[in-house]
């Protein structure tokens, strides 16, 4: 990506804050118009729910995310239309005349241009708000600088041990480290209850204000399908209502849940059950590429980005609930530092019949996962390259009836479908 490392040299935090000083940046403009989310697992989708029910109610959003899958531009959108080709190369060569600048030894990543090129187009574009998504953690991700006012943290999970601390309790507080002191916080009912007190006594030393977005609210069980989830939410003193999201699993209920109480939060007196109404709509309609996506064809192929353990078993269940796992193909393939031996034992946990592949430079070692998950009972077979395994996963279902499931990660997911639908997944650009 424009030639540079994902990370750059280093924490980021003095250079972003360098560069919005040499660029002009109204820093009040910024803080009073974003919205930060961290967590280990459910950012991209909660950005895409907060960003639909903020649009609903009126306001036009600027969108920060990654990864993204096809098209690096995903990683930039205002009321989801992607930054212009033109505006991100004018924008990166901005921010690369500031790398070249900076000292050897301290120089960006590719993260870090992304920002930086957000930034610059979000100041030009000027929408109402901004949703940006952290990219590791909070203490020290560069989005930190936009200093907002509003938080939301959509899960914990040992995740980036080596940057963000080796228990949950040390990840939390680095990842609400993101929100400016004085903001408020918004806890996803995905965030365990054991760490809440925990979270509540840290945020209190900065006056940061922590809120559960299910206080208050009854949430009826979750039914799963292949077309969505659906649940009931009732309000104290309101009768309850079904609510149905586009979007599959009781982690994305949560999500949603978290969105939509944020969302109430930022309107604050503007908020009217007109308004509230219409932002419940629009979540329903929410989707969001490479979240338990189904793509379309036959067989049928499910693919999810999901890159850490409790990530893929809540993909997995979810799955489940309305695909039987003897008629389920799943193919796996991780890089070595995302616990791979973790996940593929989750996965081999739930799923007899299990193709392993290696859609990373640095992908873990595919003979040892299969020594890993391997017993009677369960077929497991090996194809390290991923257009193979594609092709593999493709063949088995149609001649035997199943679903294919591609988990892993975005590398993954990305490749798989685009070799499933006849592309080379080595034209594909990752950062």
């Amino acid at each position: 990506m424009f030639g540079l490392n994902r990370f750059g040299d280093g924490i980021s935090l003095h250079r972003a804050l360098s560069f919005l000083g040499a660029h002009g940046f109204d820093r009040d403009w910024l803080a009073s118009r974003s919205i930060i989310i961290t967590g280990s697992n459910g950012k991209g989708s909660t950005v895409r729910l907060l960003s639909a029910a903020l649009k609903a109610a009126g306001l036009r959003v600027g969108m920060f995310t990654s990864p993204h899958l096809f098209d690096v531009r995903e990683r930039i959108a205002i009321d989801d239309v992607m930054i212009s080709k033109e505006a991100l190369n004018r924008y990166a060569q901005t921010a690369l005349a500031f790398n070249e600048a900076r000292p050897q030894g301290d120089r960006i990543g590719a993260f870090e241009l992304m920002y930086y090129a957000a930034l610059l187009w979000f100041r030009e574009e000027a929408p109402d708000v901004i949703v940006w998504e952290a990219g590791i953690g909070g203490r020290y991700d560069a989005v930190r600088t936009a200093r907002a006012r509003l938080s939301l943290l959509t899960s914990v999970e040992l995740e980036h041990t080596e940057i963000l601390g080796s228990t949950e309790e040390l990840i939390a507080l680095d990842k609400i480290d993101a929100l400016t002191p004085g903001g408020t916080l918004m806890l996803s009912p995905a965030v365990f209850e054991r760490l809440r007190p925990l979270i509540t006594s840290y945020a209190s030393l900065a006056d940061r204000k922590v809120r559960v977005a299910t206080d208050g609210l009854t949430i009826g069980p979750v039914v799963n399908t292949p077309d969505g989830s659906r649940f009931t939410l009732k309000r104290a003193g309101e009768m309850a209502q079904e609510v149905r999201l586009s979007l599959i699993g009781q982690h994305q209920v949560d999500n949603a849940l978290t969105a939509l109480a944020a969302a109430e939060t930022w309107l604050g007196d503007a908020l009217t059950p007109q308004v509230q109404a219409r932002m419940v709509a629009a979540i329903s309609g929410v989707r969001h590429a490479g979240r338990l996506e189904r793509v379309p064809g036959k067989p049928e192929l499910w693919i999810d980005i999901g890159h850490t353990p409790g990530a893929l078993e809540l993909v997995a269940d979810a799955m489940l609930s309305f695909v039987p796992q003897e008629k389920v193909i799943v193919v796996f393939g991780a890089a070595a530092s995302k616990q791979a031996s973790r996940m593929a034992v989750g996965v081999a946990q739930r799923f007899s019949d299990i193709i392993l592949t290696a859609p990373y430079d640095l992908s873990a070692d595919v003979g040892a996962l299969a020594n890993a998950i391997s017993q009677p009972g369960r077929r497991v077979q090996i194809e390290r390259n991923v257009a193979a395994a594609a092709r593999m996963a493709h063949d088995r279902a149609a001649a035997e009836g199943k679903t294919v499931l591609a988990i892993g990660g975005a590398h993954l997911a990305a490749k798989i479908q685009y070799a499933w639908q006849g592309g080379d997944p080595q034209d594909l650009e990752f950062l």
